[in-house]
């Protein structure tokens, strides 16, 4: 079966409070009003596709309504279905931390109309685990009702994050070529993934990756047409990348206190143990665990590890979040 036979999802498009000509794009799947919803937030590269990969047991969506929630996906503002012209032209990196959380504020607001509800769990991963932490210690906090954040970002100094981000000629400053958004394609997204496989280990599923390439590049229509053929990234998030991996945290972890789970892949180089470590011990909610998953990666979720990671995170959701 092709990729597409397994894409199921439900679309959804809101309207966004923040720019008035977009309508941000939402992945669902079993999303009767009556379920608990939950909200996923995705990371730098890879948009709602990464928890909805559309091959047999690859959808932390899918095994998220196995256990009688709601699944839902935010694709935010240039990225995935959530479309903005002119990306590659923009001056600037787009699609700051600060623009993302209004994102999810519209999302989330929807979510409490759509299910009749005051709050809702959120899921948030990579660069979406901050944006997910700014939204759950600022103004609209009381909605969530558990919190996970899969390969935490915090505040830590990543070298080898550094030497990627930075102005070649004054590594003190972020570099000036990333403008508007970068072109993702297969190579590069093989070769950041391999390089925290070690070498001879069958992590991954090459089905499973074929598939989540594929559909990301389906969602860009654009995508064709570049060779080779790569769908947008906003750069936005390497900015926000720079600043937290400069040891400058973007969220205050003591304003968080709903039950939060940290989880993170053992070999995972941008989410690092000493970074999550450290997000955990200042966290203010009263309910908070931390679980490493051994022989995973950054993308540990699309991994042969994945349902492991779809359980821990099921079950905390279950200890903490209403049914």
């Amino acid at each position: 079966m092709t990729w597409q036979q397994h894409d199921t999802a439900t679309s959804h498009y809101i309207p966004s409070s923040d720019e008035s000509k977009l309508r941000l794009h939402v992945r669902a799947h079993a999303d009767e009003p009556s379920r608990p919803p939950v909200l996923f937030v995705h990371g730098a590269t890879y948009a709602s596709r990464l928890y909805d990969v559309p091959h047999p047991g690859a959808s932390w969506l899918k095994a998220t309504t196995m256990a009688g929630y709601a699944a839902y996906a935010l694709d935010i503002r240039g990225y995935g279905k959530s479309g903005v012209p002119g990306l590659v032209d923009k001056a600037k990196p787009y699609a700051r931390a600060t623009d993302a959380i209004k994102d999810i504020a519209d999302a989330v607001n929807w979510l409490c109309v759509r299910h009749n509800r005051d709050k809702i769990g959120l899921v948030g991963g990579s660069w979406g685990s901050i944006t997910a932490a700014m939204f759950s210690s600022g103004a609209l906090k009381s909605k969530i009702a558990a919190l996970v954040l899969y390969a935490p970002i915090f505040g830590a100094t990543n070298q080898g994050w550094l030497s990627f981000l930075s102005d070649p000629s004054d590594p003190n400053q972020f570099n000036p070529a990333f403008k508007g958004a970068r072109p993702v394609c297969e190579t590069s997204t093989r070769a950041r993934w391999d390089a925290e496989i070690p070498p001879g280990k069958n992590w991954r599923n090459e089905s499973v990756f074929q598939a989540l390439v594929q559909s990301s590049l389906g969602d860009d229509p654009q995508a064709a047409l570049r060779d080779p053929p790569a769908f947008l990234a906003p750069n936005g998030t390497l900015l926000d990348l720079w600043e937290a991996f400069n040891g400058r945290p973007l969220f205050d972890p003591s304003r968080i206190t709903c039950p939060t789970l940290l989880i993170r892949g053992g070999a995972d180089t941008t989410s690092t143990r000493s970074d999550a470590l450290a997000l955990f011990d200042v966290l203010a909610a009263p309910v908070k665990r931390y679980v490493e998953l051994a022989n995973g990666a950054h993308f540990a979720s699309a991994e042969r590890l994945g349902p492991q990671v779809f359980r821990t995170a099921n079950a905390f959701l279950e200890d903490q979040f209403w049914m």
